[in-house]
């Protein structure tokens, strides 16, 4: 496939070997980005993810990296090896992130707690922690008004906008998403790097597929829950990502754009 995009520079993308996260390293290949780093903790499934676009993108260059989102060593690793290999870093998608399943507030134990947040809302704070500063001490992309040093999309969540029973450790997390998303654009004000987030609704990926999240996902995109009448596709969602990150969105900052086929509604 020929470069047919219009975006160029570095992508970073957390969570790349599955779901949302893949969907976005083949999306931004599709608007023109041929160098990126993929990041997942599944270093087998990064080799095949990496193999399977190698096959339609065999001009762009992939560096993969094995990381934990909680270890604030690796995620600094992560961003050094990004800026080593290719020079700078110019869209992050921060998707690394884990569900739960569980039972009601009184009885959740603080390790099951812990061990969402952590992912979720910790490894989110590291990444932008490490990410921001780097972009913070690049020149923009391109000269101008309108030219970015970066932009970074945050994966937060429509239950990061309401409540779900037997879920606080995934409602907080995501909420906790939508507050830093605001915090980090209001942070680097005027250097002319973006902070948004997105919140999907039930999309189908591995983490809605086993059987009782499964048939909650049927029950929310009914007709009389959600217009749209269907759970989304990962591609959907990395398509508003890659929009938000280019100079399309550029006045676009320290939002969460919904992307939940009309749940909220």
């Amino acid at each position: 496939m020929t470069n047919t995009g219009s975006m160029n520079g570095v992508g970073l993308v957390t969570g790349a070997a599955s779901g949302i996260g893949k969907a976005t390293v083949q999306a931004l290949l599709e608007a023109g980005v041929r160098r990126v780093l993929m990041a997942d903790v599944n270093d087998e499934a990064l080799l095949k993810t990496r193999a399977d676009l190698h096959q339609t993108y065999p001009d762009a260059e992939f560096e993969l990296f094995t990381v934990d989102v909680t270890n604030e060593d690796m995620v600094k690793a992560m961003v050094t090896r990004a800026v080593e290999k290719f020079g700078r870093i110019d869209y992050c998608l921060n998707s690394a992130g884990v569900g739960s399943a569980g039972g009601k507030i009184g009885d959740t134990t603080l390790e099951a707690y812990n061990y969402t947040v952590n992912i979720n809302q910790t490894g989110t704070f590291l990444c932008l922690k490490y990410e921001l500063a780097q972009m913070d001490k690049q020149e923009p992309l391109h000269p101008g008004r309108r030219g970015q040093r970066g932009a970074i999309v945050n994966i937060a969540s429509i239950l990061g906008f309401k409540g779900l029973a037997t879920a606080v450790p995934y409602c907080t997390s995501k909420h906790a998403v939508i507050g830093m998303t605001k915090v980090a654009a209001i942070d680097y004000t005027g250097r002319q790097i973006r902070v948004n987030a997105i919140a999907p609704g039930w999309i189908e990926t591995a983490m809605t597929a086993p059987p009782g999240i499964h048939a909650l996902v049927e029950m929310e995109t009914r007709p009389e829950s959600c217009p749209l009448a269907r759970p989304g596709q990962p591609d959907e969602i990395a398509d508003v990502i890659v929009f938000m990150m280019s100079e399309k969105a550029s006045y676009v900052n320290g939002t969460t754009w919904q992307a939940e086929g009309g749940l909220l509604a």
